[in-house]
């Protein structure tokens, strides 16, 4: 063949190909063939918006340009103040979400509340700095690469920083998805009550974040807990912990069993509504402490790093994929660049209480919202039915004080006491009423039942055996056994005789 006409057929060759890569991405990385380290690109879609999705954009997802707002003076004088770290003077010790105290946890609301009805800025200033992780600049640099931890790490600190201007006690806790994972119903878990994040059965009503509204046309904060994606389990930190460098627990080199970025992909999706998708998954307050778990697991990978010899302030993987992802690619925060997001300097001084762990000889779930589920050797998040439960109970024992202190005063079987409130209807469990007669001493309780409050049947408690027949009374009016241990805890504010066998 001539020459010339060989190298117009390659001049053709490569303007076709060219043509056909245009609109596309690849990112480069190291792969293993055959037993050979060779280099790899692969084609990735940049316009994908839900978490774990690489397929193309359909009309119902976010166009992205929308979120491109334009800054004002005040709202970069604002968001610069916030990039800061901490130092000796300003520790910060994160906790498990359900380890705070309801102090703690009534701070974090009104710092949350506090910025979302600020409006000083663009938007306000909870929605002004959640948009940052919507804008393509941001979204390019924060996701599918090793810069995915430093990043957010970075991001997560502006956010505690401008909640601490707000309540400058507040920290950001983790919430350890894993406590709810290991439950037989994690959508049942105590995390999602108005205590605490709010429901996840629709739109949040209740709570702190009852109808906080979604900027850009999104509407109701709302969440649909379980409907796809998975949440992260114990087995699944281990994986990534098992491991010894960034590039391998990070896109785009790792395998999704020790990805900790697909994995925690797969909890944005389990969450559904906002958290389902790229651009306004920051605007649900669940989202920090989500991040905050990964990078609780983060700090504890670097710290192993350490003790195996390893630097983590210079373990940048040598192929990083896109070149958002370079080291010293702006981050988009400020003038931060790729490289010093695994600085120490945003970590030195926050420090996180130990993650929830018991076994058959020690219990550190050190949490009213926990228990330790020793089969499993897990700590365990309560589900809100277990609680209101518990609740009730405590409330029993609370307001029963005048028995009790009539008991400890060494009151006589003859003695009674009258008060108005003894003839108060109590709500046990389901619907059972217990009704405490206006005259009583200790040894006589007045049961009712909703079948027999016409008949005003009496049930006296005075031995061990009155227990067994009281169980059967409560039996036939179709009591559970919950009712019952609710009841010997309310019993046990009296004194029994004891029986002669």
């Amino acid at each position: 063949m001539d020459t010339r006409i060989l190298i117009l057929w390659i001049t053709v060759y490569l303007c076709l190909f060219v043509s056909s890569i245009q609109s596309k991405s690849f990112f480069i990385h190291s792969s293993v063939v055959n037993g050979k380290k060779k280099i790899v690109a692969t084609e990735v879609n940049s316009t994908a918006s839900s978490f774990g999705n690489t397929r193309p954009k359909t009309a119902a997802e976010p166009n992205s340009g929308k979120f491109e707002i334009p800054l004002s003076s005040a709202d970069q004088e604002w968001l610069g103040s916030l990039l800061y770290h901490p130092n000796e003077s300003d520790i910060r010790l994160r906790k498990e979400y359900r380890q705070l105290s309801e102090k703690e946890r009534g701070d974090l609301n009104v710092a949350f509340n506090l910025l979302k009805n600020d409006t000083s800025v663009s938007l306000n200033k909870y929605d002004l700095l959640a948009n940052i992780h919507a804008r393509s600049s941001a979204n390019a640099n924060a996701h599918q690469g090793p810069n995915f931890m430093g990043w957010h790490r970075v991001f997560l600190l502006m956010m505690e920083n401008a909640l601490r201007k707000k309540v400058k006690t507040v920290t950001i806790p983790y919430w350890d998805v894993t406590l709810d994972e290991a439950m037989d119903k994690p959508y049942s878990s105590i995390i999602w009550s108005p205590d605490f994040i709010g429901s996840g059965d629709g739109v949040i009503k209740k709570g702190a974040f009852g109808h906080w509204q979604t900027q850009f046309g999104y509407g109701n904060l709302m969440r649909f807990l379980g409907g796809q994606g998975k949440l992260m389990s114990k087995e699944n930190v281990e994986d990534i912990l098992s491991k010894s460098r960034l590039g391998e627990i990070t896109n785009p080199a790792a395998e999704k069993k020790f990805n900790i970025e697909e994995i925690h992909n797969d909890v944005h999706v389990w969450i559904g509504g906002q958290m389902k998708t790229i651009e306004i998954a920051a605007f649900d307050p669940i989202f920090y402490p989500l991040h905050s778990f990964t990078d609780c697991i983060w700090t504890e990978f670097r710290e192993q790093q350490k003790a195996k010899g390893i630097d983590p302030t210079s373990d940048y993987p040598e192929f990083y994929g896109r070149s958002t992802h370079s080291p010293f690619a702006p981050m988009s925060l400020g003038s931060v660049m790729v490289i010093d997001g695994i600085s120490d300097i945003w970590n030195q001084y926050v420090q996180y209480t130990p993650r929830p762990f018991c076994n058959e000889t020690y219990n550190g779930c050190n949490s009213l919202y926990m228990k330790c589920d020793i089969s499993k050797r897990k700590c365990i998040s309560k589900s809100r039915s277990e609680v209101e439960i518990e609740n009730q109970s405590s409330k029993l024992k609370k307001d029963d004080k005048v028995p009790t202190d009539l008991v400890n005063s060494g009151f006589k079987n003859s003695e009674s006491f009258s008060k108005e409130s003894d003839s108060e209807m109590l709500y046990i469990s389901n619907r059972q009423l217990i009704k405490r007669s206006a005259v009583v001493n200790y040894r006589h309780f007045t049961k009712l039942s909703e079948n027999s409050i016409a008949a005003h049947k009496v049930v006296t408690i005075t031995t061990i055996s009155d227990v067994y027949q009281f169980y059967s009374y409560l039996t036939d009016s179709h009591t559970d056994l919950i009712n019952l241990l609710l009841f010997l805890i309310y019993l046990n504010q009296f004194h029994f005789k004891q029986e002669q066998y």
